[in-house]
């Protein structure tokens, strides 16, 4: 395996692992939700492994994302040495659309709890707010602290308006199945970019490790990963599909 292959595969690893805490999260939390199983959600080992997965994926796309930058910074990867911010828009807005698709869906099925900025809103927004960002080195330690710090100050204030819910300033009685706010979650992705700058700079892994691809698991983790997107705008459907076809749940409650 080439040491500066196209994609390293523990990034791939480490995402598909996150994916997989995720899916296990959400698996549970559909079996609480329409009262299969009795599941303590809001506290314990569970809470953490969901949160924990979100924290690590977040983390792993700026890592990512810093070293999508460089590398098209670095004509020894065939960059042009001019990075195009219409590239990160373009994301960002595909992104943000299929966020809303899910807005919209959750909003028919589920409008006491429909999601208004979940992960793919952040997502997009991020793409785009991430740009000038990507020239930094540890500098992105400071603003990653800042975006940081300053969510968990607001995680428990209550604002009389939901016009900069995107940010994290939520109003009162505000209810929603997946919120990743800004503030503090692009401090995470800042976190993440500082990572990709200092371990990966230039595009090319600045320490040594072990090629294990030959292991099935973290085989299945990489394979994952690749796909992370896709699996997850499509793992809720096929949970609840699962859930009604072995007659678990009715089609009158979905």
């Amino acid at each position: 395996m080439a040491r500066y292959a196209d994609r390293f595969w523990e990034i791939d690893c480490l995402r598909g692992f996150a994916v997989l805490l995720m899916l296990l999260y959400h698996f549970l939390y559909d079996l609480d939700f329409f009262e299969i199983a009795d599941i303590q959600l809001s506290t314990g080992l569970i809470l953490y492994a969901g949160r924990f997965s979100a924290l690590l994926f977040i983390l792993i796309s700026g890592t990512a994302l810093s070293i999508s930058h460089s590398r098209a910074l670095n004509k020894e990867f065939g960059g042009s040495g001019v990075e195009n911010f219409s590239k990160y828009l373009k994301r960002g807005l595909r992104l943000y659309l299929m966020g809303l698709l899910l807005t919209g869906i959750t909003w028919i099925f589920l409008p006491e709890e429909y999601i208004v900025f979940g992960i793919l809103h952040f997502f997009g927004i991020s793409a785009v707010l991430v740009y000038p960002f990507l020239k930094y080195g540890k500098e992105n330690l400071f603003f990653s602290l800042f975006f940081g710090l300053s969510g968990l100050y607001l995680r428990n204030m209550t604002f009389g308006s939901s016009s900069l819910l995107w940010l994290g300033f939520t109003p009162e009685n505000f209810r929603t199945l997946d919120y990743f706010p800004i503030f503090p979650w692009f401090g995470v992705l800042l976190a993440g970019v500082f990572l990709g700058n200092f371990l990966y700079a230039g595009g090319k892994r600045q320490f040594e490790i072990p090629y294990t691809g030959e292991n099935y698991l973290f085989r299945l983790f990489s394979r994952v990963g690749q796909h992370s997107l896709v699996i997850y705008f499509i793992h809720q459907p096929l949970f609840l599909g699962l859930l009604f076809l072995s007659g678990l749940i009715s089609p009158n409650v979905i």
